[in-house]
């Protein structure tokens, strides 16, 4: 029988000051909102999504996490608005 050898877990890295600010890929933007490529740069384009922030030395683009959470939240208040307003005109 093999022996079983025991992986100790990776050192966990701490920084002074560990910065909130996370960058996300146009791929994980898609993912998270379920927006496809082409409706994306349109609402960009009518200013109904955040901009893309482009990066230094290539063609590469992300986008700020906060922006989207707050992008996702606004469209499920706005959600949540209609369907209180529907369920009101109703009564």
């Amino acid at each position: 029988m093999a022996a079983v050898t025991q992986i100790k877990p990776a050192k966990e890295e701490t920084f002074a000051n560990p910065s909130p600010i996370r960058f996300l890929r146009k791929r994980e933007v898609i993912y998270r909102t379920g927006i496809p490529s082409s409706s994306l740069y349109a609402l960009i384009k009518r200013g109904l999504f955040p901009p893309q922030i482009k990066q230094l030395g290539g063609k590469s683009v992300v986008w700020l996490e906060s922006d989207i959470d707050a992008y996702m939240a606004q469209c499920l208040a706005n959600h949540q608005a209609a369907n209180d307003s529907q369920v009101k005109g109703a009564k």
